[in-house]
């Protein structure tokens, strides 16, 4: 079948870079609490609004981009990487606004050398220590789910992310209002005849129940249609009562965000009547995120894998990264807790190292309490990554502890030049304090030569297997 024929313009269009660039997504809400703080214009936003746009180096010397003109070569080729946003095609001045993207770019490729698979985050801020314990992928078949049958998303519905109606405590009384006009007042009817089912199946568990007691037969089931008006009212009489079991009939039916279940109604609830608290949902409290959890930063379901050093072989552990001290601790001008950057995003110490990491003299502690004049960009410490997450409004929560393993700090920093002997943990790697093991012979004294390497046998996972193997 031949092809359908367009015209010139048609087929220029369907070429055309310019006309196959996406509108740009809303910018974050931002926190209301600090628009009285000092705010940067030029600061790196949380997420990014525009698309990224790259060209080759021979079109680059020449300015061309794929737009309706060219970028100026003065500002273009002074770029260490050429990606640029284009924020206005063409203003009334007749020039095309672009900024800079190479912020949010190398950000997520420096994210992706990390290998951290995003995680659910956790309800509350009180568990969120527990995240980096208990880990549990945004891609799992029973919360990552958007299509889905009304008996799969009643199941579902404390644990997925996505849903059809809007998050109740984010919105403002205008929206609400709005919300109400358009989208519930013409489902009232439809409302009233979802209420009649859940009446008529719980009506036929009763009377089932008490059938079971009283050793009688068991009756039929009762159907929407055999439930009087009289009926109706006095349940819904009682609905209005049952503040809990009201909202999630509400809930199920909109299909609405979850929120945070709340203790003032607790005393509402009705005597006689079974509930079901499940498991919180993780979004209840902050809402759910605007995009898919994992935000495209990284695919992979679980950090259960093994590292291989092309020396040494499989590790252990996991290597730890290096990180920058951003801001030191300074109590004296507010300053209680260190700011520590990873990877382009300031990351969140565990409560206990973020409580107890002062306690004790140590050129760990000196880092995170004083200014670094003498290295170029500050004091670098390594960490260990335990978690990551997307929070509701699109910003990564990056959660780092201490290193717990020593010599696998050293094989980061052999491998990048920057061991040396008079390093604390150089030293304390060159002490073997491993027991001795018994050769497979053991009437044999033969000695083999040995070599001190600047790590321990037990760092890299070979503490339970023979020398001689």
């Amino acid at each position: 079948m031949a092809s359908r024929s367009v015209s010139p313009g048609a087929a220029l269009l369907r070429s055309s870079r310019m006309f196959s660039i996406p509108n740009p997504i809303p910018a974050s809400p931002g926190d209301h609490s600090a628009a009285t703080k000092h705010h940067s214009a030029t600061a790196t936003i949380p997420y990014p609004t525009h698309l990224t746009i790259t060209t080759p180096s021979t079109s680059r010397i020449i300015g061309d981009w794929g737009f309706k003109r060219p970028l100026p070569l003065k500002t273009t080729t002074q770029q260490t990487i050429p990606l640029v946003r284009i924020r206005q095609m063409d203003s009334t001045e007749h020039v095309t606004d672009f900024r800079s993207a190479s912020d949010h770019t190398m950000t997520l490729k420096k994210f992706q050398e990390l290998n951290m698979p995003i995680s659910v985050p956790a309800a509350r801020k009180n568990d969120k220590d527990l995240v980096a314990l208990y880990p549990k992928s945004v891609f799992e078949e029973d919360g990552d789910v958007t299509s889905m049958e009304p008996e799969q998303a009643r199941s579902t519905e404390n644990k997925r992310w996505k849903f059809k109606g809007p998050w109740l405590a984010g919105m403002t009384n205008g929206e609400f209002n709005k919300w109400l006009e358009n989208n519930v007042r013409t489902r009232r009817s439809e409302f009233r005849a979802y209420l009649k089912e859940i009446y008529a199946k719980e009506l036929t568990e009763e009377r089932r129940s008490q059938a079971v007691r009283d050793q009688l037969p068991i009756p039929p089931e009762v159907k929407a249609s055999e439930i009087t008006e009289l009926q109706f009212m006095d349940y819904l009489r009682d609905l209005r009562q049952d503040r809990l079991v009201l909202f999630r009939h509400v809930s199920r039916f909109l299909d609405l965000a979850p929120l945070a279940t709340e203790a003032q109604f607790l005393s509402t609830m009705k005597i006689n009547r079974a509930q079901q608290f499940d498991k919180e949902n993780p979004y209840s409290v902050n809402g759910p995120p605007i995009t898919h959890p994992s935000a495209g930063l990284s695919y992979l379901r679980t950090p259960n894998f093994i590292d291989n050093h092309p020396i040494y072989g499989p590790q252990r552990n996991h290597p730890p990264v290096k990180a920058r001290v951003l801001k030191p601790r300074y109590p004296s001008v507010g300053v209680i807790d260190p700011v520590i950057g990873v990877a382009g995003f300031v990351a969140n110490r565990t409560t206990d190292q973020r409580i107890l990491g002062y306690t004790h003299n140590s050129p760990r502690a000196a880092a995170l309490s004083r200014l670094e004049f003498e290295h170029r960009g500050g004091a670098k410490l390594y960490y260990k990554l335990d978690s990551a997450t997307i929070d509701s409004r699109g910003r990564v929560n990056l959660d780092i502890s201490d290193p717990g393993n020593q010599e696998a700090e050293l094989v980061v920093k052999e491998m990048l030049g920057e061991g040396s002997a008079g390093d604390e943990v150089y030293a304390k790697s060159m002490h073997d304090s491993s027991t001795p093991e018994v050769p497979r012979n053991p009437m044999s004294h033969h000695n083999p030569r040995r070599t001190h390497i600047n790590s321990s046998r037990e760092s890299y996972g070979l503490g339970g297997i023979n020398k001689g193997l």
